[in-house]
């Protein structure tokens, strides 16, 4: 008597943060689990139709430079096509020129990224934008979701054959989402400037150089040779808040004004001065806020960020007569806020920028990268301020995240002491600083605590307060002595 085979397994999936993650090859990210992924992408696609029409509905896949990006896109497209839709691959691209091109394509098509952002080479995941070019909505990411579970269909579909990259479109693609970005800055508005763009060895390979170059930069480019494994390795807007030494090196040697570095799909920047001075996402909301409300380009005379920024932003701003509306971490939260209130402006303190100027429909660290460098080069040409002067205006009170990597979730509010400790803890700030505990939406079992401290708190005692909380909750999921990484906000370094 034989026995019969198991069934495989058929895994939950929802949507996180920012989209599905998980490692390449595993629940989510099998082949049988991106199937189901696909097939119910399509079915609602084909649903969610504004005319309500099914003809000539398509999907544009784009993905990052991760090796296991072909092979999601091959296993999504095969369910996509069992649910009628059609499919086509165009290949290495930013997250940000994605949406451009759902957002301009004819009959505006569902748009599916293939990445995992700033994360290591062996995980990956998938943002789905809709048809206006917007990451899904919390409604329309249920409705998938449902859709997926209840398909029970346990049969590997084979791999659609995807359309090969026409590399004339691949081009023209490009060099339409170049004129978008160069399309509301002043004709060749980085002249004089010497830049050195860290590519990560991501998808801005493709297209930063070229536009900082038509922009008029004099420019040089690190990281920008991907081979499937190298993404993020010791590369990036990630890594470059923690260590800025290879950055800063390639600034010295090529006597640039400044460094920009971008995570794997460039919809992250973070900046490094000629001294060595870290420009993270608050530094440049605050920067650009000023700029723009000058222009009268900030409705409401507000910034929508999350609540790990920093509070000497809000400080930085309130004599301008601009304020922060805070959001949950993830910068769907943001750009949700954003639209719902009319704001232009928003991001997270890792480097998420958003600009709702009538051209962009998601963050995009391209772009934001060309702002900061055109307001450097117009003080380089004006007043010679650099920008470690002008972010030096924005204080920072003492701030960490620590990491804490443990065996399981557990749900925080059912830690026992743990609103106790964390009411000491900002009884012991005097009540001037904050504290935010969250599971990380794009790393599994990953606690992430922010622990903030007052003007008169020192960063030690900021460090004493964030092990403790993670030591609780550590503690209530079983985890013996798990490993906490510490970074301190102010400078992007870790700490010991």
């Amino acid at each position: 008597m034989t026995t019969p085979s198991p069934e495989p397994n058929l895994s939950p999936v929802s949507f996180g943060t920012d989209g599905i993650r998980g490692l390449a090859g595993q629940p989510p990210l099998d082949a049988l689990t991106l199937t189901r992924i696909g097939r119910a992408l399509g079915n609602w696609a084909v649903q969610a139709r504004p005319d309500g029409s099914t003809d000539r509905a398509y999907a544009v896949i784009g993905m990052d430079t991760r090796q296991s990006g072909p092979f999601i896109a091959a296993q999504i497209a095969a369910g996509l096509q069992r649910a009628g839709l059609k499919t086509l691959l165009v290949g290495a691209t930013t997250t940000p020129e994605l949406a451009h091109i759902v957002t301009h394509a004819e009959d505006r098509p569902l748009g599916i990224m293939i990445t995992a952002s700033h994360n290591p080479f062996d995980q990956n995941g998938i943002k789905v934008f809709d048809y206006d070019g917007y990451k899904l909505a919390d409604a329309a990411e249920a409705a998938v979701e449902a859709l997926i579970a209840a398909d029970t269909r346990t049969v590997i579909v084979a791999p659609a054959p995807l359309l090969p990259i026409n590399e004339a479109l691949h081009d023209a693609l490009h060099v339409d989402y170049a004129r978008s970005l160069l399309g509301g800055l002043p004709e060749k508005c980085l002249d004089g400037l010497t830049v050195v763009l860290d590519c990560a060895h991501g998808a801005a390979h493709e297209i930063a150089e070229a536009v900082f170059q038509l922009a008029g930069a004099l420019t040089f480019v690190i990281n920008d040779d991907p081979d499937g494994v190298n993404i993020n390795q010791n590369a990036g807007s990630e890594h470059v808040r923690r260590d800025r030494s290879a950055l800063l090196t390639a600034i010295t040697d090529y006597d640039a004004d400044l460094g920009i570095a971008f995570d794997g799909d460039a919809d992250r920047v973070v900046f490094v001065t000629p001294d060595g001075t870290l420009i993270d996402g608050d530094h440049t909301l605050g920067l650009l806020a000023v700029a723009m409300q000058a222009k009268a380009q900030l409705p409401g005379n507000t910034v929508v960020v999350t609540d790990m920024s920093n509070s000497g932003l809000a400080h930085y701003l309130a004599p301008y007569g601009i304020t922060l509306a805070r959001t949950k971490v993830g910068d769907r939260y943001v750009m949700a806020h954003m639209r719902a209130h009319g704001f232009s402006l928003g991001g997270e303190q890792a480097g998420h920028v958003i600009i709702l100027d009538g051209r962009r429909t998601a963050g995009d660290g391209i772009y934001a990268g060309l702002l900061i460098a055109s307001l450097l080069a117009d003080h380089k040409r004006g007043d010679g301020q650099t920008l470690r002067e002008m972010s030096n205006a924005i204080p920072r009170y003492p701030q960490v995240i620590a990491s804490a990597h443990l065996d399981r979730q557990v749900a925080l509010d059912s830690v026992p002491g743990l609103a106790a400790l964390q009411a000491e803890t900002l009884a012991a700030f005097a009540g001037q600083g904050r504290v935010n505990l969250r599971f990380s939406g794009t790393e599994p079992n990953l606690l992430r605590a922010m622990v903030e401290g007052g003007q008169s708190n020192t960063l030690a005692e900021v460090v004493t307060r964030a092990r403790a909380l993670c030591g609780l909750v550590a503690a209530a999921t079983g985890t013996m002595q798990p490993r906490v990484d510490l970074v301190d906000c102010m400078t992007g370094a870790p700490l010991a």
